[in-house]
């Protein structure tokens, strides 16, 4: 049998079967329900972090970024369970990959809270925002969500905005509108971008940290999707909402730069997905193939169905090296706009093909809840939407290469 596995070491191996075990066992039986909106993953996620630890994880998170202040109030119980650091990379990655495996939905929403939101603020807030928002973001007490895109304004996040934030005192005055925000319906925080409205030549955009009860800021229902079911997605409406001048981003941010930082966190997320969702699919497709028997034989046996499965798995094996470059190498390597998009844009289109060729392999069962590969097909179709369109992963891509032609 070829294995999928790469050349783990006993802890590394210990800490993927711990995290996979977790997520079959706590999280997937409740797939249905946070499918059906009768369930809410949040509960879910504080029970994570209590039964895995995760907060022992904080203070190597903050250490870079808090300081000796913000270290001390997550508590100071050493790095992130004392794994070296290549260890500590291969933990990460495949804290994600498990749980995109059984739960998309659950891994974006998740995602969106600690890496678009709590991260946001931990690289480039005050240490009193770090301290106030993040830290009960990251302990999962507090959800966050991410409010970038609007109704006119989604590849042309920056340049078609139409938030406005105009200083008023000690306070900025917020209005405008968001949507397709993972979380919004049920965030406590919301990190909202805005155009100054400084009276400036060039008006510059800016992230605020906005709190569930401030007024004038509502939320709209939960929308009604292909996919990603199990995760809330909304809008956000701001009429005159005032908030604190010491709730804009660190003081200010520089826009492009601190957007771009986020959209590569963001891609780099869902290339983690793509591959989760591939990898799932993929084991699926290959078990199905073995057992099921038609005209006597395991359709395995067939050469067609051999054929689907093969290319799965390249791509899945692709994938994996993407995802796993930084634990392959051994080191954080430093990636490009272009290799990040690059990476989000083949995980992405590979994790809706093995989906896809996992249907056609299950035929008729492929299409029913019971085999799990149709609920993980409509999620994969999003991570090609999300994060900006394949198209925009490509004039990215095509611009950088350029030099900023085009």
């Amino acid at each position: 049998m070829t294995r999928m596995d790469l050349e783990l070491t006993d802890t590394e191996r210990m800490l993927r079967d711990t995290f996979r075990s977790f997520f079959t066992r706590e999280v997937e039986p409740h797939v249905p329900a946070m499918e059906h909106g009768e369930l809410l993953p949040y509960d879910l996620m504080r029970h994570m972090h209590r039964t895995l630890g995760l907060d022992a994880m904080i203070p190597a998170m903050t250490a870079e970024r808090g300081g000796a202040a913000v270290g001390t109030a997550a508590g100071e119980r050493g790095g992130a369970f004392g794994l070296d650091a290549n260890t500590a990379r291969y933990a990460r990655t495949t804290f994600m990959v498990e749980m995109a495996r059984v739960s998309p939905s659950f891994a974006l929403s998740y995602g969106a809270s600690v890496g678009l939101f709590a991260s946001n603020i931990l690289k480039r807030g005050t240490p009193e925002q770090i301290e106030r928002f993040a830290l009960p973001v990251l302990r999962a007490e507090k959800i966050g969500c991410w409010g970038l895109t609007e109704p006119g304004a989604g590849s042309d996040a920056l340049g078609g905005m139409k938030t406005t934030a105009r200083r008023d005192g000690d306070h900025y005055l917020l209005n405008g509108s968001k949507t397709f925000i993972t979380n919004a319906p049920h965030a406590d925080l919301f990190l909202v971008y805005a155009r100054l409205d400084d009276g400036g030549p060039q008006s510059t955009i800016q992230p605020f940290i906005v709190e569930r009860g401030a007024a004038g800021l509502t939320t709209g229902p939960p929308m009604k999707k292909m996919g990603m079911r199990g995760s809330a997605t909304g809008e956000v409406f701001l009429d005159d909402v005032r908030v604190p001048a010491g709730q804009l981003l660190g003081g200010g941010v520089r826009q492009r730069d601190h957007v771009k930082a986020s959209l590569a966190v963001e891609r780099g997320g869902l290339s983690v997905m793509s591959y989760g969702i591939a990898e799932r699919c993929f084991e699926i497709a290959r078990a199905y193939a073995l057992e099921r028997r038609q005209f006597g034989q395991p359709i395995a046996n067939y050469q067609l169905v051999q054929s689907r499965l093969a290319r799965m798995y390249v791509a899945v094996a692709n994938c994996r090296r993407i995802v796993y470059a930084d634990y392959l190498a051994g080191r954080t390597l430093k990636e490009s706009v272009a290799d990040v998009c690059a990476g989000k844009l083949y995980c992405a289109e590979m994790g809706t093909f093995v989906a896809f060729e996992a249907i056609h392999i299950l035929a008729g069962n492929g299409y029913m809840e019971e085999y799990v590969v149709e609920r993980l097909a409509r999620d994969a179709t999003l991570v090609e939407l999300g994060g900006g369109t394949t198209e925009i992963q490509i004039l990215t891509i095509a611009r950088e290469l350029l030099g900023g032609q085009g």
